[in-house]
């Protein structure tokens, strides 16, 4: 019989290594050793007198008796989040950690602009914010949201849209188009050298140009391919080549004269920013807050 604290705490612990999908992973985000949370499960299983998890050297798996607890015990813990939730409309403001993945990108345009006056406004709210433009696996890391483009949200996920369609065009610095000269047609863009970048599903980006039926999709050659926008950017001020990349991100080098835009007719956009979540029943409201707020102008604008 499972009654005590112990047990109850044996058990949040076994709901978090099966999420996460291994002690190591799940010790790294509750902050302990993986040693400890091996020793508790020993124990539960001691007292429950059934094996929950098979184990190697590699690897861990749920055992059938491990699969049956989860199924019963997940939702309970769930339901009790959303229950702590609910007390939020009782405080004075939303309480909690809010922890998310989030691209590049999205960080320099959307969170750093708005973070400082977020922490000012609601400084019980502790936020973590992790800069990945690869996908990980967002519930098994334990993050409360993800941020990416419209249109490679996860599947099964809830998605909100955060911000409007977003402009992408194709720069390089005038050192570089006075040398290799200024394409004219998208096609242009074979004989150059360009700066290619992954995809977060370990793709390499291609170069979409113009909207509608006109839009010209390109695999664009190039020696130098970076999995960091911000990198890619700084070589193509230095003359490195020619960059695909979201307006917003070099306003600044464009009004500068450090880069200029190429084939400017041929502008195109894409879908903007959106946050993702597993559906839950209730978002909790330090994370709602967080994304409404991700949503509001910058003062100033």
């Amino acid at each position: 019989m499972v009654s005590t604290r112990a047990d109850l705490a044996d058990l949040e612990t076994f709901v978090a290594i099966a999420r996460a999908g291994g002690f190591r992973k799940a010790a790294a985000l509750r902050g302990v050793s993986g040693s400890a949370l091996s020793h508790s499960i020993r124990g539960l299983e001691a007292r429950l007198g059934v094996r929950l998890f098979h184990r190697t050297s590699r690897s861990i798996s749920l055992t059938a008796a491990g699969e049956v607890l989860l199924a019963e015990l997940e939702p309970r813990f769930l339901g009790i989040q959303a229950a702590m939730d609910l007390l939020d409309s009782f405080r004075s403001g939303p309480t909690g950690r809010v922890r998310v993945t989030t691209l590049r990108d999205a960080a320099e345009l959307l969170i750093a602009p708005r973070l400082h006056s977020f922490r000012k406004s609601y400084p019980d709210v502790e936020v973590e914010v992790s800069v990945e433009d690869r996908f990980i696996d967002m519930v098994a890391e334990g993050f409360d949201a993800g941020i990416r483009y419209g249109g490679t949200v996860p599947e099964g996920m809830i998605a909100s849209r955060l911000t409007s369609e977003l402009e992408w065009i194709v720069v390089g610095s005038p050192a570089y188009l006075n040398e290799r000269g200024r394409p004219a047609r998208p096609e242009d863009l074979l004989t150059h050298e360009c700066i290619r970048i992954r995809t977060g599903t370990d793709h390499l980006c291609k170069w979409e140009l113009g909207d509608g039926d006109r839009m010209v999709s390109l695999d664009v050659p190039g020696l130098l391919t970076l999995g960091d926008s911000e990198l890619s950017i700084r070589m193509a001020e230095e003359g490195g080549g020619l960059f695909y990349c979201l307006q917003a991100r070099v306003e600044d080098k464009l009004a500068a004269g450090s880069l200029e835009v190429v084939l400017p007719d041929w502008t195109s956009t894409g879908p903007g920013f959106h946050a993702y979540y597993v559906s839950h029943r209730q978002v909790p409201s330090a994370l709602r807050t967080f994304l409404d707020y991700l949503k509001a102008p910058v003062a100033g604008d």
